[in-house]
């Protein structure tokens, strides 16, 4: 019990032996903490084996400390940890917006099928209508995503909780009512188009096309969880805007190629129709901003708690 206190209160402990190393690595790992240590010699691979994270340097260090660790500095510079903490955060930010983003737009599509269902009405999309929103429109946005540069202020956010997967409650809350109302919008377009007494063939060519724009502004609002877009460089990460006008020009050949057109169902979109569209799409933007909102707000209270139960303890 004591040492544990001195190990909560303590930064540095000099002259240690090696027991005195893995009894430290011990003490921490039973508090709850995520160990890493570093070490080059042989005292050091008890340590380097027991902490959840053993670095070995890789020139001045021993064979035995090599074998022991999980990572090994190449350059025995220790700003390396540093630069791998901030592109391991990086690496795990963007695997959850992509999952986020292909989760999301999946939602939607999946609710607007099962809606047309249990409503009686004709299916808003035809299977190969169904094979190009997932593979080709959404297929190169979610790439893109991968590539977002890190955000600022990274490395001062709070550790993780290791038990925390790559979607969390809030995610997972923003993931299911953003889908709602793009299969929401998507419907209400469809059932506007269906009533100009139209064909089928454009109805579903609409239909398709307002889960496709919706998708093309989601993917702006997934280049981050939780600022705004407009603090954000809209040139920050080319891919996404260069998978977007790719995915466009992709787009509007199916609405216009004839022998597209035979393989897709699909027919030419007035350009009225594209303005209706395009207004629509735009709203998923402001829902995005305004959920940001909320969760900036949560993360200012739940910070503030933390503080004051901090103040309290000590």
């Amino acid at each position: 019990e004591e040492l544990d206190r001195i190990v909560r209160e303590v930064n540095v402990f000099a002259r240690v032996s090696p027991d005195h190393k893995l009894l430290l690595v011990e003490r921490l790992k039973a508090q709850g903490q995520i160990v890493a240590v570093t070490g080059d010699g042989v005292n050091d691979a008890p340590a380097l084996q027991a902490a959840h994270l053993g670095v070995a340097m890789g020139r001045s260090g021993t064979d035995v400390a090599r074998e022991a660790s999980d990572m090994v500095l190449a350059d025995d510079n220790f700003a390396s940890i540093t630069s791998a903490v901030e592109e391991g955060r990086v690496v795990f930010l963007n695997i959850r917006k992509v999952t986020y983003f292909l989760l999301s737009t999946g939602v939607g599509l999946v609710l607007t099928i099962l809606s047309s269902l249990f409503g009686g009405w004709p299916l808003p999309y035809v299977a190969a209508q169904v094979l190009w929103i997932n593979l080709v429109t959404k297929g190169l946005q979610d790439v893109s995503l991968a590539f977002e540069p890190g955000e600022p202020g990274l490395l001062r956010e709070p550790p993780r909780d290791p038990s925390e997967g790559v979607i969390n409650r809030p995610v997972l809350q923003r993931m299911v009512w953003i889908g709602l109302f793009m299969a929401v919008g998507t419907m209400a377009v469809f059932w506007w188009i269906l009533r100009q007494e139209v064909s089928l063939e454009l109805a579903r060519s609409v239909a398709m096309t307002q889960m496709v724009m919706f998708q093309f502004f989601h993917v702006f609002n997934c280049r981050s969880l939780h600022r705004s877009l407009l603090g954000i460089n809209p040139l920050g990460n080319p891919y996404v805007v260069g998978s977007v006008t790719l995915a466009l020009l992709a787009h509007l050949a199916i609405l216009h190629v004839p022998w597209l057109q035979a393989v897709f169902e699909t027919e030419p979109i007035p350009l009225s129709v594209w303005g209706v569209i395009v207004a629509v799409s735009l709203t998923i933007l402001a829902v995005a901003e305004f959920d940001k909102v909320l969760m900036r707000r949560r993360r200012e209270e739940q910070t503030a708690l933390q503080d004051r139960a901090q103040e309290e303890t000590a």
